[in-house]
């Protein structure tokens, strides 16, 4: 296409503004004439109106009043040739297109409205013929990007190099969170421009918010349905990246509930957390919303803060359990995604070794102490006056007793239980299977049961080192205050 500028630029047209100079980079997509008093009932957006004149009104107020209704009709810009006899132009229609930046041309009556049309007509097919080869071009070295297996950020830069603008995608339902930038977007944020070059937007179809932000680099951004053509490769990419983020996020909830249950080794899934960015630190981490709030959690994974993780993700009950990267300020973004008074409990970081129900239970402690503590994010064992030794008081030991065994005492006083009786007599034999269940008379399959009821109750596995550890901790603290146990719990 051609711009009015560039039309004035022909010596042969013979024009000149009469007004609006400051609006000669609009481009002129067709050309007509028209000596009709209503014009603007006859053209579209873009076109160039040439007239002699011969349907302008004859006063000044009826001529600004003509040529606000055509400025308003989107066209490019006014040529008038005056024939004999018909209205001089008006300063007042001048005005009216010096102050909304719209270009008025005078030629001589001799132009041929045919050679400006031609040249307009011409310029228009060519710009034609140029973008469907840059379209052409466009899909093929996506295609080939997409075969290179480079990333969404070398398919971006891919196309900045076909169009020559500065791209970049930002997600408005994430706070106008950058969800991938070109190379050149990069350069221009990271370079002092004077001024910023304006940017062009264009809604992604089937995203949400999500919009196309196109900035001039070696090309001005003037070919909307150019960018509009970016803009739909860019929606078949993301609908791709959801889709796979979907998949990754059920398959890894399923990984989660192996390793939960241990039918799965954390070992055996070891590979498969590097191919979700996590190769690095890991913890089970644990969300849990304040009072009476729930959990935004169902589009969690394809927020912004994870593009470049797929964590392993279950939600359970009011709480979400996730296996992620151990970064405190990447989980601390998570839960203000998941809820306002949303709060993050973080375990010991994960070996191969490691139990991931183990983690799991410090994940929903540090969790509590959140809470517990306004914070919103605690890691497990990093406080300072977390029981990590016998209680110094018994308001200390209450405390205590209500965290460990509270569920142990209220299931032993309304079922008639012996569960924490079984605990004390297990923990004393050094955890002798056979020994322990004849000292409390019962057959070993039963008191493997009562453990494991205890487990269900506390999140405390009687045989592991940590498990084993508080439970001992805390029915000695009980002994060492000399107070029963019901006591310290009302």
């Amino acid at each position: 296409m051609i711009s009015v500028d560039q039309l004035v630029a022909i010596p042969s047209l013979g024009l000149r503004y009469l007004a609006g100079e400051s609006g000669g980079t609009r481009l002129v997509t067709w050309a007509h004439a028209c000596d009709l008093p209503d014009p603007w009932l006859w053209f579209e957006s873009g076109d160039l109106v040439m007239t002699t004149g011969g349907g302008l009104p004859d006063n000044p107020p009826e001529q600004s009043e003509w040529m606000a209704h055509l400025i308003d009709s989107q066209v490019s810009a006014l040529v008038i040739a005056r024939g004999p006899g018909t209205p001089e132009v008006a300063p007042a229609l001048l005005d009216v297109a010096r102050e909304r930046g719209f270009p008025v041309l005078s030629a001589s009556f001799d132009l041929q409205f045919v050679t400006l049309a031609r040249t307009v007509i011409e310029s228009a097919v060519e710009s034609e013929r140029q973008r469907l080869a840059t379209i052409t071009r466009l899909y093929d070295v996506y295609w080939q990007s997409l075969h290179a297996r480079g990333s969404f950020g070398d398919r971006i830069s891919t196309l900045e190099g076909t169009t020559g603008w500065a791209l970049e995608v930002r997600d408005h339902d994430a706070g106008g969170e950058v969800v991938v930038s070109g190379r050149l977007a990069l350069h221009q944020h990271t370079v002092d421009q004077d001024p910023t070059p304006e940017s062009v937007n264009i809604p992604i179809p089937g995203a949400g918010d999500v919009v196309l932000t196109a900035r001039a680099g070696r090309n001005p951004v003037n070919d909307r349905p150019l960018l509009q053509h970016v803009g739909g490769l860019i929606a078949l990419e993301l609908e791709h990246h959801a889709a796979e983020r979907d998949r990754l996020r059920a398959s890894g909830q399923d990984l989660l509930v192996g390793l939960l249950d241990d039918t799965v080794t954390l070992a055996a899934v070891w590979p498969e957390l590097r191919h979700r960015g996590m190769p690095n630190a890991t913890a089970i981490a644990c969300w849990s919303p304040g009072e009476s709030a729930v959990l935004h959690h169902e589009s969690i994974h394809r927020q912004v803060c994870l593009q470049q993780y797929a964590p392993l993700l279950l939600p359970s009950g009011a709480m979400l359990m996730g296996l992620v990267p151990r970064d405190l300020e990447l989980l601390a973004t998570i839960s203000a995604k998941l809820g306002p008074d949303c709060a993050v409990g973080v375990s010991t970081a994960l070996t191969a070794n490691s139990s991931v129900a183990e983690a799991a239970r410090q994940a929903q402690l540090a969790v509590a102490r959140a809470h517990e503590q306004g914070q919103t994010v605690n890691v497990y064992g990093d406080d300072r006056d977390d029981v990590g030794f016998l209680p110094r008081s018994i308001e200390d030991t209450r405390t205590l007793v209500r965290r460990v065994l509270g569920p142990l005492i209220v299931h032993d006083k309304d079922n008639e239980g012996n569960l924490l009786d079984s605990v004390r007599v297990f923990l004393r034999n050094d955890g002798a299977w056979q020994k322990s269940a004849d000292e409390l008379n019962i057959h070993r399959q039963t008191l493997v049961y009562r453990l494991r009821r205890v487990e269900q109750l506390t999140g405390l596995k009687p045989t592991s080192t940590e498990g084993s550890a508080m439970l001992w901790l805390t029915l000695s603290g009980a002994e060492r205050a000399k107070l029963s146990l019901d006591d310290l719990l009302e």
